[in-house]
């Protein structure tokens, strides 16, 4: 192959090792989203059985708290607009 070709046959593969990393970044990225979305939700969750006496406060406030950590460990930041 002559160096025109193999220059074209790198950029070829750079390129598609780049996007594979983006997309899969991508991917990572939104599943910690959706991780971070779950465990809002239930929060709320919790938040509701404990005003119907579903649950008791001191349990409802140590699930809130082990969710309250799992969501800033996740460190998802909501942009508003």
């Amino acid at each position: 192959m002559n160096g025109k070709g193999q220059l074209i046959g790198w950029a070829v593969v750079l390129g598609m090792w780049t996007s594979c990393g983006i997309g899969l970044n991508c991917i990572k990225n939104s599943e910690i989203r959706e991780a971070s979305n779950t465990a809002e939700d239930m929060i709320e969750w919790i938040g509701y059985d404990m005003e119907n006496g579903k649950i008791d406060s001191t349990t409802a406030q140590d699930y809130i708290m082990n969710l309250e950590e799992v969501v800033s460990d996740l460190g998802v930041v909501e942009i508003k607009e």
